[in-house]
């Protein structure tokens, strides 16, 4: 069984177009033919024309003179040069006499009748060889008086050329042989470009193939050129979007390994030289040392939920259980979760009357981040906001705070794993760097959207839910 789609291709189509070539090739030869034989055809209308109209003026030659050679030889120069005389029995049909120019003297003619059709016979030595040539013509004999008084018949026939059937002949090898070479060279072209298409419609899937294998092997920097049939293009930008994708979260996962370790390290370390602290007898106050550890513990245990969370919200595997909310409850609740409800830089503006359809539980987590968030980059004498608005379609939440400001490109970076506009003071008031990531992905669970804003020393973090949204697994 053959498995190479290029030679699949190159077999099947090139059958196709020799099987092509070659019926045009007998249908040419059968229409040179057909052609041929019509003309022929024409050709021995015209000469019977011809003899009907020489019949009369043979016919008063022959009279009561018939057959002697003088006779014969004048009524001869009254036909065309392919017309031949036949006198014969009226009874038998056998021949009595023959004259004209298509028989020589050495041919020997033999005539005889069955009901209206006279068949003659000539056999002809030509170079040693003996030719016969059998014609048959559907016609009535004229009838003549001989000059012994016997009544008889005469017959004009045509005769065919002596080199016409070889003239034929070469003709017809000739266009056998010039359709031969003929298809023989439109089927090798009809090869080569079968097997040039063949081979530019599957290049493209070979290097894909190989692109393939080169990701498969871990090169994920591997690309393709889409090139080819539009189906093909569209084949390999997929493969590159593939690639892409993979060579993305690969780069992040690699990423997310340093972070997570360098995370991991800094209290492990603070843990570890607490810990010889306290065991070599050199910390003056062993209690605090010891409740410095229960807060490292406390960081590493966040730390650990946080990325727990991060972890099933990208592997999409978040449990929501929707419902209809009070917002100012939910933002109340927030509050009182991360110890802000009594904080005079706090201050809310949400109408009693909007409603979130959302998990509770997953929406307080986000709220909450963003005012632990607020909470780090807001000094005292500074102010953090929370609206609420609503539509038709959507509600939107809003946490604001003053003391900071945001780049462009912090704005959109603040989301990612990690990322932190201010290392050394998110690290020292205990974030992880992973409660806005949570953030984002908990909202995109929703079907929602999450932004950040700064204008002048205010950033705003904007949150837009869909009015109502199903149970689902995000």
């Amino acid at each position: 069984m053959i498995r190479s789609l290029q030679t699949r291709l190159l077999l099947t189509v090139g059958a196709l177009a020799l099987a092509a070539v070659v019926a045009v090739a007998v249908v040419a030869r059968q229409g040179t033919r057909q052609g041929l034989r019509q003309f022929q055809e024409i050709e021995r209308t015209v000469e019977t024309a011809k003899g009907v109209s020489a019949s009369e003026g043979v016919g008063s030659v022959l009279e009561g003179r018939c057959c002697a050679p003088e006779v014969l030889a004048e009524a001869a120069q009254q036909l065309a040069p392919m017309l031949a005389l036949l006198v014969t029995d009226r009874t038998t049909g056998a021949l009595i006499a023959s004259a004209g120019a298509p028989l020589s003297a050495g041919d020997q003619v033999a005539t005889h009748r069955k009901g209206e059709t006279l068949q003659v016979d000539v056999t002809t030595e030509r170079e040693g060889r003996r030719e016969l040539l059998s014609l048959k013509f559907s016609a009535a004999g004229t009838p003549v008086r001989l000059a012994d008084g016997r009544t008889a018949a005469y017959y004009i026939v045509p005769f065919p050329h002596p080199e016409r059937g070889l003239r034929v002949a070469a003709i017809l090898h000739a266009v056998d042989l010039r359709l031969v070479w003929a298809t023989a060279i439109i089927g090798v072209i009809a090869l080569a470009l079968t097997w040039a298409i063949a081979r530019s419609s599957v290049r493209p899937l070979q290097e894909l193939r190989g692109a393939t294998r080169d990701l498969a092997g871990g090169r994920l920097r591997t690309r393709v050129r889409p090139r080819g049939s539009r189906e093909i293009v569209d084949l390999g930008q997929d493969f590159n979007r593939m690639a892409d994708d993979l060579e993305r979260q690969h780069d992040l996962r690699q990423q997310l390994l340093h972070d997570v370790a360098h995370e991991l390290r800094t209290p492990l370390t603070a843990l570890q030289c607490r810990l010889e602290t306290v065991i070599d007898g050199l910390s003056k106050d062993p209690a605090q040392a010891v409740r410095d550890l229960r807060e490292d513990v406390r960081h590493l245990t966040a730390l650990v939920d946080d990325l727990q969370d991060v972890a099933q919200a990208e592997a999409r595997a978040i449990r929501l259980d929707p419902g209809d909310h009070d917002a100012h409850d939910l933002v109340r609740a927030a509050l009182r979760a991360t110890g802000l409800e009594a904080d005079p830089r706090v201050h809310v503006d949400i109408p009693a009357a909007v409603v979130v359809h959302a998990d509770r539980r997953r929406l307080l987590q986000v709220l909450s981040n963003l005012l632990s968030n607020a909470d780090r980059h807001t000094p005292a004498d500074g102010h953090i906001t929370l609206g609420a608005s609503a539509s038709s379609r959507i509600v939107t939440l809003t946490v604001a705070n003053t003391g900071s400001h945001l780049s462009p490109e912090e704005c959109l970076r603040v989301f990612e794993r990690f990322y932190r506009t201010d290392p050394a003071r998110q690290r020292a008031t205990g974030g992880t760097g992973l409660g806005l990531a949570i953030v984002r992905h908990l909202v995109e669970a929703h079907g929602g959207q999450v932004r950040a804003d700064s204008r002048g020393d205010q950033v705003t973090f904007t949150v837009t839910l869909p009015r109502s949204i199903g149970k689902a697994t995000a």
